[in-house]
């Protein structure tokens, strides 16, 4: 099963496959949190991890294809041999990479220490001296004395795309820890309205920008915009009617359709649908 990773309630995929995996073939979205090395310093463009909704990570693990796993290093300090460890490992890069940055210079010194010699000649021979006798191992020394350290800011680090420490593992958590939880009435409600839109073969994300609960998609957000805005309710809940229009207005501005979910009096989903006419008889 594909592991997800919890993290103060929030469930992360860390692994570039794995999240391949879950929006090709599950339809999972999530939304990615990650910079990207390549490109820093925006936030337009961005990369791994990817952090799950409850509902999306909730419904994973109910469908058998993820579980759940909490890491105990990563909530806790590090210890001081821990950072001992780390330092050593970057002290050993540098040293490494410097040896063979030297290495590469000193075969390129060798393979140019003629043209060194007789430039250094010429060099001698316009001041008017000729008499100077030059010698290519002396030289070849100084050139390599010369060569100075790498700075640590030119290191070239390897960036792993999944964690390769060993980390104390708790394995198969329950659903309960995560955050927000599933528990609450707004909780059940939007669990039952997210699974049975998966389950009809839909695309859900995210709907908090635009005022609702899951935007729905059609096929892949990359590909389609979002066909309809659902915002999950109660059928005890009362409504403004400033706010109903509110949503209504909303929804027509951004070229989508406004739905109201919830529970009939037998428990089942009903999904009532709000539609903005121009024109009112008076």
């Amino acid at each position: 099963m594909i592991p997800l990773y919890v993290t103060n309630g929030s469930a992360y995929v860390w692994n570039s496959e794995d999240w391949y995996t879950l929006r090709v073939k599950y339809r999972i979205c999530g939304a990615l949190i990650g910079s990207l090395p390549s490109f820093p310093r925006q936030n337009d463009f961005q990369g791994l991890p990817v952090s799950l909704m409850t509902e999306e990570a909730t419904l994973l693990v109910n469908e058998g294809i993820c579980e759940l796993i909490s890491i105990t290093d990563l909530n806790v300090k590090p210890s001081d041999d821990l950072k001992q460890q780390i330092d050593d490992c970057e002290n050993r890069i540098i040293l490494e990479q410097t040896e063979a940055l030297k290495k590469r210079k000193i075969e390129q010194l060798s393979q140019k220490i003629d043209i060194i010699v007789a430039g250094k000649k010429q060099k001698l021979l316009s001041k008017g001296i000729s008499d100077v006798d030059l010698d290519k191992n002396i030289l070849l020394q100084e050139e390599i004395n010369k060569i100075p350290n790498i700075a640590p800011g030119h290191l070239l680090v390897h960036l792993p795309t999944q964690h390769h420490l060993k980390c104390n593992e708790k394995k198969n958590l329950s659903t309960d820890v995560l955050d927000p939880s599933l528990r609450t009435e707004k909780g059940k409600i939007k669990y039952a309205v997210f699974n049975d839109l998966w389950k009809n073969g839909y695309y859900l994300t995210n709907g908090s920008k635009f005022g609702s609960d899951f935007l729905v998609y059609q096929g892949d957000p990359v590909k389609f915009h979002a066909t309809y805005m659902v915002k999950c309710t109660s059928v005890a809940t009362k409504f403004r009617p400033a706010n109903l229009v509110t949503f209504g207005r909303l929804s027509v501005a951004v070229n989508k359709l406004a739905i109201l979910a919830y529970f009939n009096n037998t428990g089942a989903i009903e999904y009532q649908t709000l539609q903005w006419h121009d024109s009112v008889v008076r």
